[in-house]
C-alpha cells in the first residue's frame, strides 16, 4: 500500500512538473515560425476533432471543473488525471488506403507538408532482421518533362510528434497509396486532420487526374504536342468525331442534366495511314481541356488496368490503340470481354468513354457491332476535294503557295489519298520546289503537288496489293475454328481405331 501511494506521488510530481514547464514554455517570446507551427496544428486539431469528437476533457475557461463522479476528492481526481496522461501518452497506429496510385499519394502528402508547415519530414531508418532500410526520396514523374522527388518509406515529422509510413497497397483497382502515422494518442486529433489534409490535396492536385497519362500502374505521362490544324479528315468524319466522342467531352454537364449517359464505346477503322492515332491524339486534347483524364493503350499495355485507373481517376476516356494487334492470336471474344469490364466500371458509377482503333475491323464478333456495345463506328479512310485543299494550305504557308494552284488538277493527281499519303505528297512538293529553284523558297506550283502526286503512285499500289493479301487470307475466327475441327476430327479418329482394337480382343 505504502509502494503504491509512493508510486502516485512520484506520477503526480512529473505531472505537475510538465505542467510547470508548459507554463514557463508559454511565458517566453516565440518566434513567427513557432507560431505559424502552432496555428498550424490548432487547425489541424480542429479538423480532426469534426472526425474523432470523443472529448473526456475540455480545455476552456480559467478555472479546473472536475466530475462530480469523483466525489470532491482530489486524491482521486490527481489518480484520474495521472492515468489519462499516461494513456495519451501511449503510441498508437492510424492508417488509410487513398483510391489513388501510390505515388499521387506520395506527391500529395509532400505537398500537404509543405504547405502546412513549410518542411517535410526526416528520413528515418527502418531496422528489421533482414538489415536496416535507408530512409529515400524517389523521383516521380509529373508531366512528360516535368519531376518531383517525393517522400517514401519511414518519415519522421517532430512537430506532430509522428512517424508516418508511406506506402502502398493492392485491391481491387490494382496498386493504391498507403499512408500511415504512429504517434501519442494526445495527437491523433491532429493526425486525423492531417490525412484529411491530404485526401483533400489528392482530389483537387493530383497529379494524374485530368492528365493524358498511359495505363501502367504507375502511369507515365503521353505527349498531346500536335497542332490540331495540321490534323486532316474529311468533313464527315470531323462531324462522327464531334458528335460520338468530343460531344461527349464538351457537354459532360448538360447530358447528364439530361440523363444522357457517359459511357461510350466507339470504334475508328480504317487502312494504314488514314490518321486514326491523331484522332486520339485530338481526343486527348479535348479530354484534358474539358478536366477528364486521358488514358492510353498501346499495343503490350494491358487494357484492364487502363480500365481500373479510369475508375479510380474517372471522368476518363481510355484509348486502346490497335486492337487488332493488341488481342492478336488470342480470341475473337477478347473485345467483348473488354466491353463487358468497360460495362462493370460503368455500372460502378465511373464515367469512362472507351475509343478503339483497328486497321481491320473484321476481327470483331459481329454481336458487338451494335449500339449498347459498340456504340459508334467511325471510318477513316481517303480525303475527298475539301480536304485534300485544306491539307495543302495547312502545311504550306500562304506566302509559299502560287496564287494560281489548279486544284481540279490537284485533286485528280491526289485521287483517295489517305492522310498520310497527302501529308507526305504536299512534303515532297516543297522539295520539288526548293530544286527547281536551285535551293530558294519557290512558289508551290500546281505541277509541284501533281509530279509528287504521281510520285507516290507505285508505293500506293504496293500498299493496296498488301492490304488485299492480308483479307484474302482466313480472319483470326476462321483460322481457331480451322484449327478446333482440326483437333475435333484426329480425337474422333482416335477413338475409332481404340474402338476396332477392342473389338479384334487385343485391348
Amino acid at each position: 500500500m505504502a509502494a503504491s501511494r509512493i508510486k502516485e506521488e512520484r506520477e503526480a510530481a512529473v505531472l505537475e512538473s510538465r505542467v510547470l514547464e508548459k507554463l514557463r514554455q508559454d511565458a517566453k517570446p516565440k518566434s513567427e515560425a513557432e507560431l505559424a507551427s502552432e496555428r498550424a496544428l490548432a487547425e489541424l486539431d480542429k479538423l480532426g476533432q469534426q472526425q474523432i469528437g470523443d472529448e473526456s476533457i475540455l480545455w476552456e475557461g480559467t478555472k479546473f471543473v472536475l466530475p462530480a463522479s469523483l466525489g470532491g476528492s482530489m486524491e482521486l481526481a490527481i489518480t484520474y488525471l495521472t492515468a489519462l496522461a499516461k494513456a495519451e501518452e501511449t503510441e498508437f497506429v492510424i492508417s488509410r488506403v487513398f483510391q489513388f496510385r501510390p505515388w499521387d499519394g506520395a506527391a500529395a502528402f509532400e505537398r500537404t507538408m509543405k504547405r502546412v508547415f513549410g518542411t517535410v519530414g526526416v528520413g528515418k531508418v527502418i531496422h528489421s532482421r533482414f538489415g536496416d532500410q535507408p530512409p529515400e526520396y524517389r523521383t516521380v514523374q509529373i508531366g512528360t518533362d516535368e519531376t518531383m522527388q517525393v517522400p517514401w518509406g519511414r518519415v519522421e515529422f517532430s512537430p506532430m510528434g509522428a512517424t508516418f509510413d508511406l506506402g502502398a497497397d493492392r485491391i481491387e483497382d490494382g496498386l493504391v497509396f498507403a499512408l500511415s502515422a504512429t504517434a501519442p494518442r494526445k495527437h491523433r486529433r491532429r493526425i486525423e486532420g492531417f490525412l484529411q489534409v491530404v485526401a483533400s490535396e489528392l482530389r483537387e492536385h493530383s497529379i494524374y487526374r485530368g492528365k493524358a497519362i498511359d495505363a501502367g500502374e504507375d502511369p507515365g505521362f503521353v505527349d498531346l504536342s500536335k497542332d490540331p490544324a495540321t490534323v486532316i479528315y474529311t468533313g464527315q468524319v470531323m462531324r462522327q468525331l464531334e458528335v460520338n466522342v468530343w460531344t461527349v467531352l464538351k457537354y459532360a454537364a448538360e447530358l447528364r442534366a439530361q440523363k444522357q449517359s457517359l459511357k461510350r464505346a466507339v470504334l475508328l477503322e480504317g487502312p494504314y495511314g488514314s490518321g486514326k492515332t491523331l484522332a486520339g491524339v485530338l481526343t486527348g486534347q479535348q479530354a484534358v481541356a474539358s478536366g477528364w483524364t486521358f488514358i492510353q493503350v498501346r499495343p503490350g499495355d494491358d487494357p484492364y488496368m487502363a480500365l481500373r485507373t479510369a475508375k479510380l481517376y474517372a471522368p476518363a476516356v481510355v484509348w486502346i490503340e490497335d486492337i487488332d494487334v493488341l488481342f492478336a492470336g488470342k480470341s475473337r471474344e477478347e473485345v467483348s470481354k473488354l466491353l463487358d469490364a468497360l460495362d462493370s466500371v460503368q455500372n460502378k458509377g465511373a464515367e469512362v468513354l472507351c475509343g478503339f482503333t483497328t486497321n481491320f475491323a473484321d476481327v470483331l464478333e459481329k454481336g458487338v457491332l451494335r449500339p449498347g456495345r459498340i456504340d459508334a463506328v467511325i471510318h477513316i479512310g481517303g480525303l475527298d476535294a475539301e480536304a485534300q485543299q485544306r491539307l495543302v494550305r495547312a502545311i504550306v504557308p500562304a506566302a509559299m503557295l502560287a496564287a494560281n494552284v489548279d486544284w481540279k488538277a490537284v485533286t485528280d493527281a491526289f485521287g483517295d489519298f489517305l492522310p498520310s499519303f497527302g501529308v507526305e505528297a504536299v512534303n515532297r512538293a516543297i522539295r520539288y520546289a526548293l530544286v527547281r529553284g536551285g535551293g530558294r523558297a519557290a512558289p508551290i506550283s500546281t505541277t509541284d503537288l501533281v509530279d509528287a502526286a504521281e510520285d507516290l503512285g507505285p508505293q500506293l499500289k504496293m500498299l493496296e496489293k498488301a492490304e488485299a493479301t492480308r483479307h484474302a487470307q482466313p480472319s483470326l475466327g476462321g483460322m481457331l475454328e480451322k484449327h478446333f475441327e482440326t483437333v475435333l476430327n484426329r480425337a474422333v479418329v482416335e477413338d475409332i481405331a481404340k474402338i476396332k482394337v477392342n473389338t479384334n480382343g487385343t485391348g
